[in-house]
């Protein structure tokens, strides 16, 4: 099979992103939107490629490493990548300006795989590897480790505000698009391929929303109810703030908050898109009047969950403690603001436990007027079959990114059968 054509366009547009994220630290997602706007001419095929390239190598970087040696480049890389994907042959890049195209390919035909140790052949750092492999057992990482490796599904999550799934389902399936039920979200549907949604008219009516089936089941497990006064603590972008306020059936009061302005801002459109009146957005730093309902705390985290999507942040240093400390913080900030016989919602799309089960547990022995709720009979209570104290969603076992929720009442102090409160 001939390879590809690979364009000078495509070529540098590739290596500049990859070394941008890998050297930089940005984010590929947001440089490749940036560039594709600046650049029109570029198709839908070759925005294709290039993205291929780059996520290609994001995805399998510890492996190319190690076959184009301690001083490569990010052009190597791609390089590497490009040979082993087919989207170009050695001559091909030696007239894109990569000098070493031979090198680069007889290296990759004769590397030795079995140089590489369990961590590098699936990309995954060695300390994060190494708990892993502690936590959940060696088999089980090597599962984790290549689920991780694969692209994430399009899942879209169905606004009730606005349509049923049977509705929204036959209006993508005339637009040509094969989707189906989510297995465990009752408003999911996944997509089949990938597609830009933007041109779609039940996007752009508001009758889907991009989320992932496992963030829909967290916003499931705060269960909330049409009144009710909610807050959806480290909101971002809103995907979670819209979720909720389709279960709200739009009426009570959704406040919508995070420590970046920025992500916020990418929520008011969504909102008016989705016809989700019942969301405030508060300024960073202000705190929601009066006691609620129930609060939702998506806490900032490693991001180990979202690796199929997010590859580079496989790249960041990480400092468990200080996340793990950051969290708990948080999460006693919002505990404060929840009425008593209210309820509260930890969450991470973090894989590791010194984030999830361990802050909760720190969390508990600080506030004894909070107690841990079962997870799955919340769930069941929606339709949703997912037993288990807390919510943990793994892509290997579930087809979702990887998340960890739990759910926690606080003690009603009208109530003669709660624990008594320490302070």
């Amino acid at each position: 099979m001939s390879a590809r054509r690979l364009f000078a366009a495509q070529w540098h547009l590739a290596v500049a992103t990859v070394e941008a994220v890998v050297a930089g630290g940005r984010s590929a997602d947001r440089l490749l939107q940036s560039a594709f706007r600046e650049q029109r001419k570029m198709g839908a095929r070759d925005r294709a490629l290039v993205t291929d390239l780059v996520y290609g190598v994001l995805r399998d970087l510890r492996r190319l490493q190690c076959i184009a040696g301690a001083a490569a480049t990010a052009q190597q890389w791609c390089a590497l990548r490009a040979l082993d994907a087919g989207i170009a042959d050695a001559a091909r890049l030696a007239a894109l300006g990569v000098a070493d195209a031979d090198v680069l390919a007889r290296r990759l035909q004769c590397f030795d795989a079995s140089r590489l140790t369990v961590a590098q052949r699936f990309n995954v750092p060695d300390a994060i590897h190494a708990r892993w492999c502690t936590e959940l057992g060696e088999p089980e990482t090597a599962r984790l480790a290549q689920a991780l490796m694969a692209q994430a599904p399009v899942d879209l999550r169905v606004n009730t505000l606005k349509a049923t799934r049977d509705a929204a389902q036959s209006v993508l399936s005339a637009a040509g698009l094969d989707a189906r039920p989510t297995p465990y979200a009752p408003a999911g549907l996944r997509l089949q391929r990938r597609v830009a949604l933007q041109p779609l008219s039940a996007f752009r009516d508001g009758w889907i929303e991009p989320q992932d089936e496992g963030s829909q089941l967290l916003a499931l497990l705060v269960a909330a109810q049409p009144g009710e006064r909610i807050a959806d603590w480290c909101a971002g972008a809103g995907g979670k703030t819209l979720a909720l306020a389709a279960q709200m059936q739009d009426r009570g009061e959704l406040f919508a908050m995070d420590a970046d302005a920025r992500r916020l801002q990418r929520l008011l459109p969504r909102m008016q898109r989705a016809g989700a009146h019942c969301v405030r957005v508060l300024d960073p730093g202000a705190a929601p009047p009066g006691a609620l309902d129930a609060v939702l705390v998506d806490a900032p985290c490693s991001g180990s969950g979202t690796w199929r999507r997010q590859p580079e942040a496989r790249l960041k240093a990480l400092d468990l403690a200080a996340l793990s400390e950051l969290q708990t913080q948080i999460l006693q900030r919002a505990a404060d603001h929840v009425r008593p016989g209210g309820r509260l919602v930890y969450a991470t799309c973090s894989l590791l436990h010194a984030e999830n089960q361990g802050v909760v547990a720190r969390f508990l022995a600080m506030r004894e007027d909070f107690a841990l709720d079962d997870a799955g009979r919340i769930l069941a209570t929606q339709g949703v079959e997912l037993p288990g104290r807390w919510l943990e969603l793994y892509p290997h076992r579930h087809g979702t990114d990887g998340f960890f929720a739990a759910a926690m009442r606080r003690a009603d102090t009208s109530s003669a059968c709660t624990r008594p409160s320490a302070r």
